[in-house]
């Protein structure tokens, strides 16, 4: 039963890698073949070289400004979160150093409370041994 089931889970590993290896050869394969319609559509376009040359510079112009501008978004949005994240965990260390503050003060009165409440057990004691034997 083991033996069967541990050759059930390597063929379906099997099957598993299988796919995922044809799936990234087909993407390698449309990808070629996108790259290769590009270039021949370059070549076999009716514009000049110089005409060429001028649209594949604009759009790798095009290309490098939209690419700066996400870069740049994506720095801003970064930069708020850290804001954000600073400014909460600000708030957080503020609580917790309110909270601090009470339970010192929690321990000062309950210090002094038994404090009062040993001096008072102390007289008590001492009172009942003072007291006279009968």
């Amino acid at each position: 039963m083991f033996l069967r089931d541990f050759l059930d889970m390597v063929s379906k590993e099997k099957r598993k890698r299988d796919r995922a290896n044809a799936v990234q050869k087909f993407a390698a394969g449309m990808g070629a073949a996108a790259a290769l319609g590009v270039a021949a559509g370059f070549l076999f376009a009716p514009q000049s070289g110089k005409e060429t040359r001028e649209d594949l510079m604009k759009r790798a112009i095009d290309t490098v400004e939209t690419i700066r501008n996400t870069v740049r978004k994506k720095a801003e949005t970064v930069k708020d979160s850290a804001t954000h994240a600073v400014q909460e965990v600000s708030h957080v260390i503020k609580n917790i150093h309110g909270k601090t503050e009470g339970v010192k003060k929690d321990m000062i009165y309950d210090c002094h409370d038994i404090a009062q409440d040993i001096e008072k057990t102390t007289e008590n004691i001492s009172n009942e041994l003072n007291k006279p034997i009968k």
